[in-house]
């Protein structure tokens, strides 16, 4: 309920947002906002950029490209080898994706509150504690 209170009060962040939708920490967001600064980077350059650890960042980065967040590409050096570098997915697409993940939320809201009578009744019928 918290993550809803903090969403609908006055003044409410994208930072906010990403955290209830995407269960962000706030060094992972600091970390998307540190790679869309720089544009497309390295781990070292985001960590950097963010003064973080590289292992600490790399993880960020890690769990931001899991939710769909970021993307990463992989480029091979001259001499051989190669290294990846992340962008922040367009903004735009991340409020759209956005959007339906809160159309789901609404629907399963809805859902509850429509069943509440009957899901209610069910428990006291099974005599199961209600907290």
């Amino acid at each position: 309920m918290d993550s809803l209170h903090v969403l609908t009060r006055k003044g409410a962040t994208c930072s906010d947002l990403l955290t209830c939708l995407y269960g962000l920490k706030p060094i992972e967001i600091e970390v998307l906002l540190g790679t869309a600064k720089r544009g497309a980077s390295t781990v070292d350059e985001v960590a950097a950029e963010v003064k973080r650890d590289r292992t600490t960042t790399h993880r960020c980065l890690s769990k931001l490209a899991s939710a769909g967040l970021v993307y990463r590409r992989t480029y091979s050096m001259k001499g051989g080898g190669y290294y990846h570098a992340y962008s922040v997915v367009e903004p735009k697409k991340i409020r759209e994706e956005a959007s339906g993940k809160v159309r789901e939320i609404t629907e399963s809201l809805l859902r509850l509150v429509l069943d509440f009578e009957a899901d209610f009744q069910r428990r006291l019928d099974q005599d199961v504690r209600l907290v």
